[in-house]
């Protein structure tokens, strides 16, 4: 038995499972880094465009020959890709799960090729977690701990899982025999009913990268199976007053490909059913978010307004109009697109690509060690926070942007920086101050006259907001 007073550990064994884009990439022949490489501030339009083409896959790679490019452990350095949006390292994460689990060892990382599907990817890890789960049953610490505390069973499988990553966990649990030694799952922003900037990116939607050719890009990112199975697979396509599914021949509209997605469609009603074992789910809030299109000209044209339904019959007001909401989500992924089956949503007012790196989402992550139930033994580290940060993910150097925040009025309540991530620390002095045209909003005109991924982040609330904007420079 534990020693009266002693922190309560458990012997699991722990998987974290990144997003999309949280992986490092290696040119597997030339042992190049083409996702993850330090020092993005350097990078031109050109060099930029040259990377993301790099990321295409291939005939040989569409035939099922992978072995061109390598994944390498979690993304240690800030990433960003467009409409995407930017991502954070997950060296805060695993650093606190390594540090309160019995030992280091039992924490391992799964890094994957993110191109590829989720299919591919969740079979890949069915196989990690539970070769994991078998050395760290044999490492020493574990029977020292079982003889120690008393316990009368080996340690099971915690899965820890960002985005896309809760995607792979799914597949881990449709396969037969693949969970069945998994305790426990928490997830954090995963689109399991996918997210509509996966269909913005296809189109080279209108807000990515203003300095990259639209075509090119969009050559990258239909070639990718698993930029397709995060397209959203409720009804978010606006057909006259209501929405309906994305059909394949809506997705080829947008400038998919016919057989990738037939394929996705076919996969999301396979594992429309599929539940994961008690299962935390996490939910980003209050931040504005995409959840419905329509297609202009092969273009998506994205929204933030969805029908009101009841029991799947459309509401209207008395005089016949349709009435419409705004969920919101974390920018990237709906609240509605984020919810799966019975599990209890626990609301963080934090951006999707850094969720993971925030004190809530990592206390969570380290009550899972404890197998800690239900909110109320969380205790005060929940909250869903009080502001909405909003600006834009692109822009041109030396053009003048404006960061809004929502959720106070008194500019003392909230202070903004504004830096450069990866590498040249560049800095750029803001003031947050009431907006003219919406007095419960603050605003900040802002402009970046260096090239690189900038982070702005607002602190004042439960803990500090973050949003990533990229601008480069010119061609060389």
């Amino acid at each position: 038995m534990a020693v009266a007073g002693q922190k309560r550990l458990l012997h699991d064994a722990v998987v974290v499972v990144p997003g999309i884009m949280g992986s490092e990439l290696i040119d597997t022949d030339a042992g190049k880094v083409l996702w993850g490489a330090p020092h993005l501030f350097r990078y031109s339009a050109r060099m930029q465009l040259d990377r993301f083409k790099s990321l295409a896959l291939t005939d040989d790679e569409r035939a099922g020959s992978t072995g061109r490019i390598t994944p390498r452990g979690l993304l240690s350095v800030h990433e960003w890709f467009p409409n995407l949006g930017g991502i954070e390292p997950y060296s805060k994460l695993v650093g606190d799960l390594r540090a309160n689990a019995v030992h280091p060892h039992a924490v391992a990382t799964f890094a994957y090729d993110w191109r590829l599907s989720a299919r591919h990817n969740g079979a890949r890890l069915a196989e990690f977690a539970n070769q994991h789960l078998a050395t760290w049953r044999s490492h020493p610490e574990h029977g020292r701990h079982m003889v120690s505390t008393g316990e009368d069973r080996p340690g099971q499988l915690l899965f820890v899982a960002h985005s896309m990553g809760g995607l792979l966990v799914r597949e881990v649990f449709a396969t037969p025999g693949a969970a069945d030694e998994v305790a426990g799952v928490l997830t954090a922003g995963t689109p399991f009913a996918g997210s509509v900037k996966a269909a913005v990116v296809l189109s080279t939607g209108r807000n990515g990268a203003p300095w990259l050719p639209r075509e090119e890009l969009r050559e990258v990112g239909r070639t990718m199976p698993g930029l397709y199975d995060l397209l959203p697979n409720y009804r978010c396509l606006w057909d006259g007053e209501a929405t309906k599914h994305l059909s394949a021949e809506d997705i080829v509209a947008i400038g998919g490909d016919a057989d990738l997605a037939a394929d996705t469609l076919s996969w999301q009603q396979q594992l429309a059913g599929v539940r994961l074992r008690d299962h935390r789910l996490v939910v980003g809030v209050r931040q504005s978010t995409s959840a419905s299109l329509h297609i202009d000209s092969g273009e998506v044209v994205a929204s933030g307004e969805l029908p009101r339904r009841k029991d799947g019959v459309l509401l209207r007001h008395p005089d016949g109009s349709p009435m419409r909401q705004v969920l919101g989500g974390d920018g990237t992924v709906c609240t509605a697109a984020a919810q799966h089956g019975a599990a209890v949503e626990i609301p963080v007012a934090r951006k999707h690509g850094t969720l993971m790196s925030g004190n809530l989402v990592r206390n969570m992550a380290v009550s899972l060690l404890s197998r800690v139930r239900g909110l109320e033994e969380l205790g005060d580290v929940l909250g869903d926070g009080e502001f909405t940060l909003d600006a834009p993910e692109a822009v041109r150097l030396g053009e003048e942007f404006t960061i809004r925040l929502a959720g106070t009025s008194n500019p003392a309540a909230a202070n903004c920086t504004v830096e450069e991530v990866t590498g040249s620390r560049a800095s750029v002095r803001t003031v947050l101050r009431r907006d003219r045209e919406n007095t419960d909003t603050l605003s900040a005109a802002c402009t970046l006259t260096q090239p690189g991924l900038y982070r702005i982040e607002v602190s004042g609330g439960t803990e500090p907001i973050s949003h990533f904007i990229m601008t480069a420079a010119a061609n060389a």
